[in-house]
């Protein structure tokens, strides 16, 4: 294949290369299909048998120790969160935090990312 453009050659395949160069270019177009068609019909987590809650603390679970590792909760305030689900029998909402003493808006921003319940 040539494509002459005013005189100027600016291609010269062989019939070879040419197999390849379509080859090539069929081969990730069919990349391109795939990845999509993954993206859409089956969701990352799916893939990775993750949930959003992987990793985090279980809340009706955590003992005080656990608790306390988290940035923004100390001592007292892991002491309520426990006192504040042991009174509840569990908690089944994170947003149920927001009751205890001490857990402001900000605090509960600060900590809702690392808690799950379960």
């Amino acid at each position: 294949m040539s494509i002459d453009v005013e005189g100027v050659d600016m291609f010269s395949l062989t019939e070879d290369e040419l197999k390849v160069l379509i080859f090539v270019f069929c081969v990730a177009l069919a990349g391109v299909g795939i990845n999509h068609a993954v993206k859409v019909f089956i969701p990352a987590k799916n893939i990775l048998c993750l949930d959003e809650d992987f990793g985090k603390i279980d809340i009706n679970s955590a003992d005080k120790e656990q608790l306390e590792k988290i940035p923004g909760i100390g001592k007292k305030l892991a002491e309520r969160i426990i006192e504040f689900r042991e009174e509840r029998a569990g908690l089944s909402d994170i947003e149920q935090l927001r009751g205890i003493k001490g857990i402001t808006d900000a605090r509960y921003n600060k900590v809702k990312n690392y808690l799950a319940v379960r």
